[in-house]
């Protein structure tokens, strides 16, 4: 298949870029900078813009029909811009990648909704873990309210075009080098991570749930969480739970380090089985 992946310059972009290469397909990188990834098509992209949109997966500049999406363009974190900003860049891009891609005819997206709408950040504690797909969704910010609501956009597109299929990969807190260079300090202090239950995922396994779900056998809107096997810290997962979520309870033993967001749907869905730890000896 011929994919086009928007922020493929981003920690989960390049490297769903990287899994889809390896797996045969050729990838159409579309960013507002150009890549430079051996084998990718880069095409410079504004997804906020409509008709760039239009025209990118159009085909047109690429002499080749895109087949299906991988959406991970948008600001990737709260706090980082004003409110309304990244509102209109997130949800406004996310409507543009969905509506272009039913108008012509590509039948699979998949785009980058977030653990952020799964409860985060506990202000109010779950009602019970490992948390699943079956958990009422809430949004405490402007980034987390335009996922929510683009997972309920996605809802309505699959309804309105029969063909088309929308996955929604809830990725947890990606982790690259950097990321795993700073984990220490949360070792040696849990309570900084209590706000998404210790959960992350390696950016190398954000990307292999991409190209996972662009080949599923799926149809109409799937919703599916991605995380690491295991949390960020030592602390047994029981433990953690006990000193900072007391009376919290658990649908399962929760044993050693397990993850508290479960990924068990998404390896039932699209075989993802998450490859990576900060236990790893490469470090990254």
């Amino acid at each position: 298949m011929r994919v086009a992946v928007t922020g493929s310059s981003g920690k989960i972009g390049r490297e769903a870029v990287a899994a889809l290469l390896a797996a045969g397909h050729q990838v159409v990188g579309l960013d507002q900078t150009l890549g430079s990834i051996e084998g990718m098509h880069p095409l410079l992209c504004d997804c906020t813009d409509f008709g760039q949109v239009m025209g990118a997966l159009s085909g047109a500049d690429i002499a080749g029909r895109i087949d299906a999406v991988v959406h991970m363009a948008g600001i990737p974190a709260p706090g980082l811009t004003p409110d309304h900003v990244v509102f209109q860049a997130n949800f406004m891009s996310t409507y543009h990648i969905f509506s272009a891609a039913a108008r012509l005819g590509i039948e699979r997206v998949v785009w980058g909704s977030s653990e952020s709408i799964l409860g985060v950040p506990f202000a109010i504690p779950p009602q019970i873990v490992p948390i699943d797909e079956s958990v009422q969704t809430r949004a405490e910010w402007s980034y987390s309210l335009t996922k929510k609501l683009g997972e309920e956009m996605a809802d309505e597109f699959c309804r309105w075009h029969d063909n088309l299929c929308i996955v929604s990969l809830r990725f947890s807190n990606v982790f690259t080098a950097a990321d795993y260079a700073a984990r220490p300090a949360v070792e040696a202090n849990p309570q900084q991570r209590h706000y998404n239950l210790w959960s992350y995922v390696d950016a190398r396994d954000a990307g292999m749930a991409c190209h996972l779900a662009i080949e599923a056998d799926l149809s109409g809107h799937e919703r599916l969480i991605i995380a690491a096997a295991d949390t960020v810290v030592s602390m047994p997962s029981a433990e953690l739970m006990a000193t900072y979520f007391p009376g919290v309870p658990s649908s399962v033993p929760l044993e050693g380090n397990v993850s508290l967001l479960s990924s068990k749907r998404a390896a039932e869905r699209i075989g993802y089985h998450p490859r990576h730890s900060w236990r790893d000896n490469d470090g990254a």
